[in-house]
């Protein structure tokens, strides 16, 4: 044991402080700042936008209802769209969307936008979103610790090249996807028995995308399994940024990434898994010919870690009804997308209306000045894997962001504000709060991969 002691600078005191600077923390700090809270975000990459930067992702997961391909997430998702060129400024509410970019359901249905969400534009977009919104951003600073006392987070100790260097908000936001302020700062957490796998995202350019090469590159990597050359891996799951190169999902480690040395050997695994799948492709299939491995993500990702328990517990059981809530802040929609730690290949993923998440969800057991948003809610393993997601996140970082510059203003604890006012602001800016009316949806189970 060490015994360590040291007298750190209070580099800031803000009103609201977000912790991580992924799609929860951008939509966070960009609604407390909007809402005249002085706002710092820190993250520890050199850019904003967590999955779709750090990670390497396509497009906005759990944006629309399935069935119609109607928005159930708003709000600053759809600015950041505008931002991107993806849409014109107004135009978002008005269009049908995919659910996502992957080449399967762009095969279902070709006439509906795709959310793209290029990894460059994103992180552009989102710094311009930040500073437009007054946003003090510290990139390249970590939470290391918490100093919390009597349910109060008084401090959030963070690591930067300036060294150790201490932030005291009046409420803090974790939006780190761990929940390591939160568990820090001594909130229960829970952790599933079998977490859902880790991957690393790569892209591949000179490859012409089609939905007949999805299945291709399926088939090899089956048969590649079979033969014992490749070991534990996903999907594949392709999309494309530019219709001239693909980016994939395809890697699978299982393990937890709030341990190090599971972390680091996801980032080793899936760099050696990708170029393998690399290879395999380039030989068994004259697409690949010319084909060039651009990247892998910075990151390997994380689907699930922690999970806060708050004041309620988002269950399965809303998430398959479609249920409501009075405390809604945002909805959800995505499918019950749990991968499986243990088998390779595409997995089932049941269809989900779309079901309401609470504020309560948001609301860390035993503390005051602290909201969790994304993947770290308070949610149950089956119910996490719908409502992780990256539009889901965002929406609730927009709720958590609003309703810290609530308490803030009132001099009040994120408990004691008004449901009321908290969902009029989050509907005067544009987010989503009430399912599209059902008469206008195509109703049924929707076809799916496999």
């Amino acid at each position: 044991m060490l015994n360590y002691s040291k007298t750190l600078p209070v580099v800031s005191r803000p009103d609201v402080l977000v912790c991580g600077g992924g799609l929860a923390g951008i939509g966070a700090a960009v609604a407390a700042a909007r809402s005249g809270a002085k706002t710092m975000l820190i993250d520890r990459m050199g850019f904003a936008g967590g999955f779709f930067t750090a990670i390497i992702g396509s497009a906005f997961d759990g944006f629309v209802d399935e069935r119609s391909g109607t928005p159930v997430v708003g709000g600053i998702v759809f600015e950041m769209l505008e931002r991107m060129g993806v849409v014109k400024p107004g135009q978002g509410p008005k269009l049908r969307y995919n659910v996502n970019g992957d080449l399967n359901f762009v095969e279902m249905h070709p006439e509906r936008v795709i959310p793209r969400c290029d990894p460059e534009r994103f992180k552009i977009a989102a710094d311009q979103i930040l500073k437009e919104a007054g946003v003090e951003v510290l990139y390249h600073t970590q939470v290391a610790d918490v100093v919390a006392k009597d349910g109060r987070v008084q401090s959030v100790i963070a690591s930067n090249k300036a060294g150790l260097v201490a932030i005291e908000p009046q409420i803090a936001i974790d939006c780190t996807g761990d929940g390591d302020v939160a568990a820090w700062a001594g909130a229960p957490f829970e952790k599933a028995e079998s977490l859902q796998p880790m991957s690393l995202h790569f892209r591949i350019a000179y490859v012409e995308p089609s939905f007949k090469l999805r299945r291709d590159c399926a088939r090899v990597l089956q048969e590649a399994h079979q033969r014992g050359e490749l070991g534990l891996y996903a999907g594949p799951y392709p999309a494309t940024f530019s219709g001239r190169d693909i980016y994939f999902n395809a890697t699978r480690y299982p393990g937890d990434n709030t341990v190090p040395e599971d972390w680091t050997e996801a980032e080793i695994r899936g760099r050696a898994d990708a170029w393998k799948m690399f290879e395999l492709w380039k030989e068994h299939l004259d697409a690949f010919k010319e084909a060039y491995f651009i990247t892998s993500g910075p990151t390997a990702g994380a689907r699930e870690s922690r999970r806060i328990v708050g004041d309620y517990v988002l269950t399965g059981e809303d998430v398959r009804e479609g249920r409501g809530q009075d405390d809604n802040v945002v909805l959800g929609a995505w499918r019950l997308d749990r991968h499986p730690a243990d088998k390779s290949g595409y997995h089932d993923i049941p269809w989900t209306p779309p079901y309401s998440i609470p504020y309560r969800t948001l609301l860390p057991q035993g503390l005051e000045n602290l909201l969790v948003a994304g993947r770290c809610h308070s949610a149950t393993s089956e119910a996490l894997a719908s409502s992780r997601v990256t539009a889901t996140a965002m929406g609730m970082g927009q709720a958590a962001g609003t309703a810290a510059a609530l308490a803030v203003h009132a001099g009040e604890g994120t408990r004691d504000i008004s449901i009321s006012e908290l969902q009029g602001k989050l509907t005067e800016a544009g987010c989503i709060l009430e399912v599209p009316d059902e008469a206008e949806i195509e109703v049924g189970d929707p076809d799916w991969y496999e």
